[in-house]
């Protein structure tokens, strides 16, 4: 996994409502091409509710990653999803 990504992303979440990030999928299985997305799963603090505020951590995180982003929220993928995202996440962030 790129050190580069996985720092620029637990760097980011810092200052977010985030209690865990993992990557998963090509990027986390060192299998990415160029026109790759990253995927990233994420923890909620508990408590806390969030809204439109996703959006904007999707595209701050395309941003300054400069690729695609696939956020969601741990829980919210289809099982089948899931299941796949689970064998293949590494943790990039954990609040301290």
């Amino acid at each position: 996994m790129n050190t580069k990504v996985s720092e620029t992303i637990a760097e980011y979440f810092k200052t977010q409502p985030i209690e865990k990030a993992w990557v998963f999928g090509s990027f986390s299985r060192g299998e990415e091409r160029p026109d790759s997305d990253i995927d990233i799963m994420v923890s909620l603090i508990p408590g806390t509710h969030i809204g439109l505020e996703f959006f904007v951590m999707n595209l701050d995180l395309e941003r300054l990653l400069n690729r695609r982003v696939d956020l969601v929220v741990e829980g919210d993928l289809l099982p089948f999803a899931e299941k796949t995202a689970n064998r293949d996440k590494i943790l990039v962030y954990a609040r301290a």
